[in-house]
């Protein structure tokens, strides 16, 4: 199993940590509760031939699964209405750089996409690209990461990562007495991070004495290190709650290093490559998203938008906790 770890530790370093949504609704945010998923969204193209239409899609790196599980939402969803995606939909990657972004999506106006599903790396540095879809009557759906002026975009679609911190947070209570001690891995700078910490320590109130919060911005290697101090600084150490399974996954090699097979380990994203350390024990549990649903409720939404039909402002897709004991209802060689 250490062989294998260290196999996926090795290609996790040299993946972009960016995958989490960032997306939580407002009663979330503030009031700390869990948040209500949107209904599906229901596709109204009205006199619009969906055969003439040509969509882009713009995610913050190819270099992460994440993002190539929602482009295959989106290519099925297109199939599923009879458009061919290997004609109608542009693909572009601007390997997690906004100012490269920005230049796509000039491109892609000149060549008059109907519509553009994007993700940014930076949520205000693309207000500029923005801003010119608006002027040019393109509309953009917003995936997975919110961007600072959502008034320039035609519907905001992501995972509820509030509740998957609920989730964690509940999972871990149920399974330790209060008082017992957690080291929390975060990433300050992301919005989904933050929103998924919130989510643990919100429901989670003074039940755990949490030992440690420390910022290791999603990555593997940073998570490793703080982990192993963690461990090292406690041996009454009970838990950590980490705020992907990249990170989650640096805690799986500190723990197995320092032969601590006690300590239960939380992620979020269901990354298929993390699955198998839930599966074996090496991993509590992971709060997994659904990147193919976003990918096909952003071709529904653009649709829509291209139709001049109802969109939703925000649509938020459920998460859900993948443990040991019900790993086996899930298929965990992708993404759920």
């Amino acid at each position: 199993m250490k062989k294998a770890l260290a196999m996926f530790v090795a290609t996790a370093m040299g993946v972009s940590m960016l995958s989490g949504s960032v997306f939580a609704t407002e009663a979330s945010t503030e009031a700390g509760t869990e948040a209500e998923a949107a209904d599906s969204i229901t596709v109204d193209a009205g006199d619009v031939d969906l055969s003439s239409l040509t969509f882009a899609y713009v995610p913050t790196t190819m270099n992460n699964p994440f993002w190539t599980a929602m482009m295959g939402g989106i290519k099925d969803e297109m199939k599923k209405l009879g458009m061919d995606p290997e004609k109608q939909l542009v693909t572009v990657d601007a390997n997690s750089d906004q100012a490269k972004m920005n230049n796509y999506v000039s491109d892609l106006i000149n060549q008059k996409v109907d519509a553009i599903i994007l993700a940014p790396m930076d949520t205000s540095g693309v207000t500029e690209a923005l801003q010119a879809c608006s002027d040019a009557g393109i509309p953009v759906i917003n995936v997975d990461t919110p961007v600072e002026r959502t008034d320039l975009v035609a519907s905001v679609i992501a995972s509820d990562n509030y509740t998957a911190g609920v989730l964690c947070a509940k999972d871990m209570m149920s399974k330790l007495d209060k008082g017992a001690k957690v080291a929390v891995m975060n990433q300050a700078s992301a919005t989904a991070c933050e929103q998924r910490e919130a989510g643990f320590k919100d429901t989670a109130g003074d039940y755990f004495d949490i030992v440690s919060t420390t910022d290791t911005r999603g990555d593997t290697a940073k998570t490793l290190t703080a982990a192993d101090d963690a461990i090292t600084a406690d041996s009454d150490l009970a838990a950590f709650f980490c705020i992907n399974d990249m990170g989650a996954l640096g805690c799986v090699q500190a723990a197995t290093a320092a032969n601590r097979d006690d300590i239960l380990i939380y992620g979020v994203d269901g990354n298929p490559d993390f699955m198998g350390y839930v599966k074996d024990g090496s991993a509590t549990a992971s709060a997994a998203q659904q990147p193919s649903v976003i990918g096909s409720d952003a071709v529904d939404a653009a649709i829509n938008s291209v139709a001049g039909t109802d969109v939703p402002s925000q649509i938020v897709v459920p998460v859900t906790l993948i443990t040991q004991d019900n790993i086996d209802q899930f298929d965990i060689s992708d993404w759920q």
